[in-house]
């Protein structure tokens, strides 16, 4: 835990993450210390069933109403700002979910709040879990090895259906009208400062990390986006504007928009992050050999190297993207959180709800209680964590999830377990992929919801890994890496690493392995690389099944 001194004149920075379900905002001291503190939920939420007019959804859609952020913004900054002076704050950041995305009109406007597109599933918000583009995703890999483009080498040698160049095809595709009106189609972590300050730039980091942007070849070609879908070249020019690296500011606070938040015009707005960059610099990390997990909705799995390696199952090996002068490695898992939400409303029976309720607890809490001492293989299952598809190293959103083992003695802990159990190997195949290829990992530090409500995990991924876990002292070290980056572009500080020093976040604790505990995981790590190498192939039985569930669907 820091022990934070103050030595910075009161100066303060604001931090804008925007989440899945949520946007949470803070006011940091440039010394790191938390002065305010504000969340929004989306009234939105996610939408995969229908939009707001009542248009149906395909399986697969996760989209959500901009004017959710727009309502953020105006709520979260006001209240901040009841815990400091505006005059004092020299910076504002911003990371958002990645890749989330939607096609806007010259302006800057969202063209789903248009009348001609209000309807149009495809002008809304694809949000990074919106996996309809999987297809799509497909068709740029197919073409790319047909072609030997170089930058599959970076990309894990596959197009990941959540990144921007597929989610655009599928408007391409689908929406030809849409995509013709479309002047650009932007990250909401572009968009978010280009609200904010009317300049249309574009961020280095969310460039390379989620479109295929390289610093000396820069986008895809254009004959190779021609060669996947004639006409599709011209998606190059709704991409343009100029790069801006991380720390940088993007430009001011429009008066307009100063007067409507409370804030002085002119301050700077950093440019944009995913949310996972930008806890990097949150949790206190500046060196490579550390895996950062950003445990929430989903996991995403940060490293830095000084050499680029191609990673087969990467999705994401950027240069300059987190911290200058590295190479920042992107892997992950679909589902986190998600998965433990989705098992809490499906599988935990009234009478486990009732006890908990009874000891004062959490369904989790009162579940952790019973299966903390037990054995491994107790439950006698397995899963595979795939209930959002597979993000590393299959790449595969059109993979879903299993559970292998159940009798009629089946209980909700041994769910429970095996679920656990399948997200830490998950993370240890992805650890392994990293250390394969010549990318030191010797300890995984941990930022997130997951991480600080739920000790047992964290035990359970020690032991898998066989390697010390530390809980960063920052629940969300996204919100605070974006204070870091505001900060930097308000010249709060010289570089990154005095600022990750003076404002980044300690460990308030650390699990270590039990080695007894640790043989049992091996011998069950490695019955699920089995399930894994035998599931998650192009034919795969969990694909014929969601086919034939979008076939009944049409019908």
């Amino acid at each position: 835990m820091k022990n934070r001194v103050s030595s910075y004149g009161g100066y303060t920075a604001i931090g804008l993450d925007f989440g899945t379900r949520e946007a949470r905002a803070q006011l940091r001291g440039l010394d790191g210390k938390l002065l305010g503190e504000a969340v929004f939920s989306y009234p939105h939420g996610v939408m995969s069933d229908r939009l707001p007019d009542g248009t149906t959804l395909r399986p697969g859609d996760a989209l959500q109403h901009p004017q959710d952020y727009i309502d953020a913004l105006h709520t979260l900054i006001p209240a901040l700002l009841q815990s400091g002076d505006p005059n004092r704050v020299v910076g504002v950041g911003v990371d958002f979910t990645q890749c989330t995305m939607m096609p806007v009109g010259e302006d800057g406007a969202p063209l789903c709040q248009t009348e001609q597109f209000a309807n149009q599933p495809m002008a809304y918000a694809k949000l990074w879990r919106h996996h309809s583009a999987q297809p799509q995703a497909d068709r740029m890999t197919q073409v790319a090895q047909q072609r030997g483009e170089m930058f599959l080498a970076y990309c894990g040698e596959s197009v990941y259906a959540e990144s921007m160049f597929p989610k655009i095809l599928e408007t391409f595709k689908r929406a030809p009208k849409l995509y013709q009106a479309a002047d650009a189609f932007v990250e909401l972590a572009d968009w978010i400062p280009w609200y904010l300050t009317g300049e249309r730039r574009r961020s280095r980091s969310i460039a390379g990390c989620a479109a295929l942007w390289d610093p000396t070849a820069e986008y895809p070609s254009f004959d190779y986006l021609e060669s996947v879908a004639p006409g599709f070249g011209s998606a190059l020019d709704k991409l343009r504007g100029p790069l801006v690296a991380v720390g940088r500011s993007i430009g001011g606070l429009l008066p307009e928009r100063a007067a409507q938040l409370g804030l002085p015009a002119g301050i700077p707005v950093a440019a944009g992050l995913g949310d996972c960059q930008a806890a990097f610099l949150g949790v206190g990390l500046y060196q490579p050999g550390v895996l950062l997990s950003v445990m929430g909705t989903s996991s995403c799995d940060m490293v830095i190297h000084s050499e680029r390696i191609a990673i087969p199952g990467m999705y994401g090996i950027s240069s300059d993207s987190m911290i200058p002068g590295y190479y920042g490695y992107e892997a992950g898992q679909a589902t986190m959180g998600d998965l433990f939400r989705w098992f809490s409303e499906q599988w935990v029976p009234k009478e486990i709800e009732d006890a908990a309720k009874v000891r004062g607890e959490t369904v989790f809490d009162f579940l952790n209680h019973r299966i903390a001492a037990r054995q491994p293989a107790a439950g006698g299952l397995l899963a595979l964590d795939w209930w959002c598809g597979n993000r590393t190293v299959l790449l595969d959103t059109d993979l879903s999830g299993l559970l292998v083992g159940m009798t009629m003695n089946t209980t909700c802990e041994d769910v429970y377990q095996a679920l656990m159990q399948s997200l830490a190997f998950g993370k240890r195949r992805i650890v392994e992929q990293f250390q394969n290829y010549g990318i030191p990992v010797a300890r995984m530090r941990v930022t997130g919801g997951v991480a600080e409500k739920n000790p047992v995990l964290m035990q359970v991924f020690a032991d898998v890994l066989k390697m010390p876990v530390e809980v960063s002292d920052e629940a969300n070290g996204s919100c605070n890496g974006s204070c870091i980056y505001g900060a930097l572009a308000g010249s709060g500080f010289p570089n990154m690493e005095l600022a990750a020093a003076a404002m980044g976040g300690g460990v308030s604790r650390v699990y270590y392995p039990t080695p007894d505990r640790g043989r049992m995981y091996d011998r069950l790590y490695e019955l699920y690389c089995q399930l894994h190498d035998a599931f998650g192939t192009e034919t795969s039985i969990m694909k014929q099944l969601k086919t034939m569930q979008a076939e009944e669907g049409k019908k």
